[in-house]
Protein backbone atom coordinates (compact mmCIF):
# COMPACT_ATOMS: atom_id res chain seq x y z
CA UNK A 1 0.00 0.00 0.00
CA UNK A 2 1.61 3.09 -0.83
CA UNK A 3 1.96 6.13 1.64
CA UNK A 4 -1.52 8.00 2.02
CA UNK A 5 -3.11 5.72 0.24
CA UNK A 6 -6.50 3.77 2.63
CA UNK A 7 -7.67 -0.19 1.83
CA UNK A 8 -9.69 -0.91 -0.82
CA UNK A 9 -12.89 -3.05 -1.26
CA UNK A 10 -11.41 -6.78 -1.90
CA UNK A 11 -7.49 -5.48 0.16
CA UNK A 12 -6.39 -6.72 3.06
CA UNK A 13 -6.93 -3.87 5.85
CA UNK A 14 -3.63 -2.63 6.74
CA UNK A 15 -1.77 -3.44 10.30
CA UNK A 16 -1.95 -0.90 12.53
CA UNK A 17 -1.51 -0.28 16.52
CA UNK A 18 -4.12 2.27 17.77
CA UNK A 19 -4.60 3.94 21.14
CA UNK A 20 -8.04 3.45 22.62
CA UNK A 21 -10.49 4.63 25.15
CA UNK A 22 -9.83 0.26 26.04
CA UNK A 23 -6.13 0.76 25.95
CA UNK A 24 -4.24 -0.53 22.69
CA UNK A 25 -5.15 -2.20 19.95
CA UNK A 26 -3.61 -4.23 17.30
CA UNK A 27 -5.92 -3.77 13.91
CA UNK A 28 -6.18 -5.95 12.22
CA UNK A 29 -4.97 -8.80 14.19
CA UNK A 30 -7.21 -8.29 17.63
CA UNK A 31 -10.16 -9.12 15.86
CA UNK A 32 -9.06 -12.29 14.17
CA UNK A 33 -12.06 -14.53 13.76
CA UNK A 34 -14.51 -11.40 13.63
CA UNK A 35 -16.35 -9.09 11.63
CA UNK A 36 -15.48 -5.48 12.67
CA UNK A 37 -16.77 -2.58 11.91
CA UNK A 38 -14.02 0.98 12.05
CA UNK A 39 -16.05 4.26 11.53
CA UNK A 40 -14.82 8.08 12.11
CA UNK A 41 -16.46 10.50 13.12
CA UNK A 42 -15.77 14.62 13.05
CA UNK A 43 -15.59 15.14 16.53
CA UNK A 44 -16.14 14.26 20.47
CA UNK A 45 -19.17 16.44 21.88
CA UNK A 46 -20.78 17.33 18.84
CA UNK A 47 -24.42 16.98 18.68
CA UNK A 48 -24.75 14.76 15.65
CA UNK A 49 -21.93 11.94 17.17
CA UNK A 50 -23.40 12.06 20.23
CA UNK A 51 -26.55 10.51 18.87
CA UNK A 52 -24.65 8.53 16.52
CA UNK A 53 -22.82 6.91 19.57
CA UNK A 54 -25.73 6.55 21.34
CA UNK A 55 -27.66 4.64 18.38
CA UNK A 56 -24.80 2.72 18.05
CA UNK A 57 -24.34 1.62 21.37
CA UNK A 58 -27.98 0.93 21.95
CA UNK A 59 -27.94 -1.24 18.74
CA UNK A 60 -24.30 -3.70 19.73
CA UNK A 61 -25.81 -6.67 20.65
CA UNK A 62 -27.62 -6.90 17.48
CA UNK A 63 -23.80 -5.89 15.51
CA UNK A 64 -22.89 -8.91 18.25
CA UNK A 65 -25.28 -11.02 17.10
CA UNK A 66 -23.57 -11.22 13.55
CA UNK A 67 -20.36 -11.57 15.20
CA UNK A 68 -19.47 -8.00 14.56
CA UNK A 69 -17.57 -5.54 16.80
CA UNK A 70 -17.52 -1.60 16.57
CA UNK A 71 -14.41 0.75 17.03
CA UNK A 72 -14.76 4.19 16.68
CA UNK A 73 -12.18 7.00 16.16
CA UNK A 74 -11.66 10.45 16.04
CA UNK A 75 -8.76 13.40 15.83
CA UNK A 76 -9.42 13.81 19.47
CA UNK A 77 -7.40 12.15 22.56
CA UNK A 78 -8.58 9.38 23.96
CA UNK A 79 -8.69 11.60 27.41
CA UNK A 80 -11.17 13.61 25.54
CA UNK A 81 -13.01 10.45 24.30
CA UNK A 82 -13.38 9.00 27.81
CA UNK A 83 -14.81 12.31 29.03
CA UNK A 84 -17.41 12.45 26.40
CA UNK A 85 -18.56 8.82 26.45
CA UNK A 86 -18.89 9.40 30.32
CA UNK A 87 -20.82 12.15 29.72
CA UNK A 88 -23.40 10.21 27.46
CA UNK A 89 -23.44 7.42 29.93
CA UNK A 90 -23.78 9.77 33.17
CA UNK A 91 -26.70 12.42 30.90
CA UNK A 92 -27.97 10.25 28.26
CA UNK A 93 -27.92 7.04 30.35
CA UNK A 94 -25.90 4.69 27.56
CA UNK A 95 -22.58 3.09 28.19
CA UNK A 96 -20.51 2.79 25.23
CA UNK A 97 -18.91 -0.12 24.92
CA UNK A 98 -16.72 -0.19 21.94
CA UNK A 99 -13.62 1.33 22.35
CA UNK A 100 -12.40 4.78 20.75
CA UNK A 101 -9.48 5.27 18.79
CA UNK A 102 -7.13 8.77 19.98
CA UNK A 103 -6.08 10.05 16.85
CA UNK A 104 -4.93 13.81 17.90
CA UNK A 105 -2.03 13.94 15.06
CA UNK A 106 -4.33 12.53 12.30
CA UNK A 107 -2.10 9.11 11.94
CA UNK A 108 -4.86 6.66 11.56
CA UNK A 109 -7.04 9.09 9.98
CA UNK A 110 -4.69 10.01 7.19
CA UNK A 111 -3.89 6.37 6.43
CA UNK A 112 -7.44 5.40 5.98
CA UNK A 113 -8.80 8.42 4.05
CA UNK A 114 -11.15 9.85 6.54
CA UNK A 115 -9.53 13.55 6.52
CA UNK A 116 -11.81 15.22 3.18
CA UNK A 117 -11.47 18.79 1.97
CA UNK A 118 -14.96 19.86 3.12
CA UNK A 119 -12.70 19.48 6.64
CA UNK A 120 -9.06 19.26 7.07
CA UNK A 121 -9.55 19.16 10.87
CA UNK A 122 -12.67 16.83 11.33
CA UNK A 123 -12.74 13.33 9.62
CA UNK A 124 -15.63 12.62 7.87
CA UNK A 125 -17.82 10.01 8.85
CA UNK A 126 -16.30 6.96 7.20
CA UNK A 127 -17.30 3.21 7.58
CA UNK A 128 -14.85 0.39 6.73
CA UNK A 129 -16.64 -3.21 7.45
CA UNK A 130 -13.67 -5.96 7.65
CA UNK A 131 -14.59 -9.81 7.21
CA UNK A 132 -12.82 -12.45 9.91
CA UNK A 133 -10.29 -13.06 7.11
CA UNK A 134 -8.86 -8.94 7.62
CA UNK A 135 -10.70 -8.01 3.80
CA UNK A 136 -12.31 -4.58 3.55
CA UNK A 137 -15.68 -5.50 2.21
CA UNK A 138 -17.67 -2.30 2.06
CA UNK A 139 -16.65 1.37 2.09
CA UNK A 140 -19.07 4.40 3.53
CA UNK A 141 -18.58 8.03 3.89
CA UNK A 142 -21.02 10.58 5.10
CA UNK A 143 -20.55 14.17 5.01
CA UNK A 144 -19.89 16.18 8.65
CA UNK A 145 -23.86 17.26 8.78
CA UNK A 146 -25.30 13.48 8.33
CA UNK A 147 -25.82 11.40 10.84
CA UNK A 148 -25.47 7.36 9.37
CA UNK A 149 -28.88 5.55 9.59
CA UNK A 150 -27.86 2.14 11.87
CA UNK A 151 -30.66 -0.31 10.37
CA UNK A 152 -28.64 0.21 7.42
CA UNK A 153 -25.13 -0.60 8.31
CA UNK A 154 -26.25 -3.93 10.07
CA UNK A 155 -28.38 -4.60 7.16
CA UNK A 156 -25.24 -4.15 4.98
CA UNK A 157 -23.09 -6.32 7.40
CA UNK A 158 -25.90 -9.39 7.16
CA UNK A 159 -26.19 -9.05 3.68
CA UNK A 160 -22.40 -9.39 3.34
CA UNK A 161 -22.35 -12.86 5.42
CA UNK A 162 -25.17 -13.93 2.77
CA UNK A 163 -23.30 -13.54 0.09
CA UNK A 164 -20.52 -15.04 1.17
CA UNK A 165 -22.57 -18.46 2.86
CA UNK A 166 -24.60 -18.74 -0.08
CA UNK A 167 -22.61 -17.53 -2.92
CA UNK A 168 -25.31 -14.95 -4.02
CA UNK A 169 -26.30 -11.68 -4.88
CA UNK A 170 -28.35 -9.04 -2.80
CA UNK A 171 -30.79 -7.14 -4.37
CA UNK A 172 -31.53 -3.75 -4.04
CA UNK A 173 -33.48 -3.29 -0.14
CA UNK A 174 -33.11 -6.75 0.35
CA UNK A 175 -34.64 -8.20 2.25
CA UNK A 176 -37.77 -6.52 1.29
CA UNK A 177 -37.11 -6.17 -2.64
CA UNK A 178 -39.86 -4.48 -4.74
CA UNK A 179 -39.43 -7.38 -7.66
CA UNK A 180 -38.36 -10.35 -5.83
CA UNK A 181 -39.15 -9.77 -2.22
CA UNK A 182 -36.94 -11.51 0.16
CA UNK A 183 -35.38 -13.82 -2.15
CA UNK A 184 -31.30 -13.44 -3.18
CA UNK A 185 -29.82 -13.58 -7.17
CA UNK A 186 -27.95 -15.83 -8.63
CA UNK A 187 -24.90 -15.11 -9.74
CA UNK A 188 -25.20 -14.76 -13.23
CA UNK A 189 -23.79 -17.64 -15.77
CA UNK A 190 -20.13 -17.32 -17.54
CA UNK A 191 -21.41 -19.34 -20.42
CA UNK A 192 -22.73 -19.43 -23.12
CA UNK A 193 -24.41 -23.40 -22.27
CA UNK A 194 -24.56 -22.64 -19.01
CA UNK A 195 -26.79 -19.41 -19.92
CA UNK A 196 -29.27 -21.75 -21.70
CA UNK A 197 -29.84 -24.07 -18.54
CA UNK A 198 -29.92 -21.43 -15.63
CA UNK A 199 -33.70 -21.03 -16.44
CA UNK A 200 -34.31 -24.80 -16.02
CA UNK A 201 -32.71 -24.57 -12.97
CA UNK A 202 -33.98 -21.50 -11.26
CA UNK A 203 -37.08 -19.20 -11.34
CA UNK A 204 -36.10 -15.83 -12.77
CA UNK A 205 -37.44 -12.72 -15.10
CA UNK A 206 -33.86 -13.97 -17.67
CA UNK A 207 -30.74 -16.38 -18.02
CA UNK A 208 -28.90 -13.27 -16.50
CA UNK A 209 -31.50 -12.36 -13.46
CA UNK A 210 -32.68 -15.42 -11.37
CA UNK A 211 -33.39 -15.71 -8.22
CA UNK A 212 -33.50 -18.57 -5.17
CA UNK A 213 -34.83 -18.99 -1.50
CA UNK A 214 -32.75 -18.97 1.60
CA UNK A 215 -33.33 -20.61 4.65
CA UNK A 216 -36.20 -18.59 6.15
CA UNK A 217 -34.16 -18.03 9.75
CA UNK A 218 -31.61 -16.36 7.94
CA UNK A 219 -34.06 -13.76 6.30
CA UNK A 220 -36.30 -13.53 9.37
CA UNK A 221 -33.01 -12.42 11.08
CA UNK A 222 -32.01 -9.47 8.80
CA UNK A 223 -35.57 -8.34 8.77
CA UNK A 224 -35.41 -7.87 12.24
CA UNK A 225 -32.36 -7.03 12.80
CA UNK A 226 -32.62 -4.43 9.99
CA UNK A 227 -35.93 -3.43 10.79
CA UNK A 228 -36.04 -2.87 7.22
CA UNK A 229 -36.21 0.36 6.55
CA UNK A 230 -37.72 1.31 10.13
CA UNK A 231 -36.41 3.33 13.20
CA UNK A 232 -37.21 2.35 16.59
Amino acid sequence: MEQGSFPLIGEKFPEIKVETTHGMIDLPASYKGKWFMLFSHPGDFTPVCTTEFFSFAKRIEDFRKLNTELIGLSVDSTISHIEWVNWIEENLKMKIPFPVIGDPMGRVATRMGMLHPQSSAATVRAVFIVDPNSVVRLIMYYPLEIGRNVNELLRAIKALQMTDKYKAAMPANWPANEIMGDKVINPPPKTVESSKERLKEFKGYSWWLTHKEIPENEVKEAKEISKVGKTD
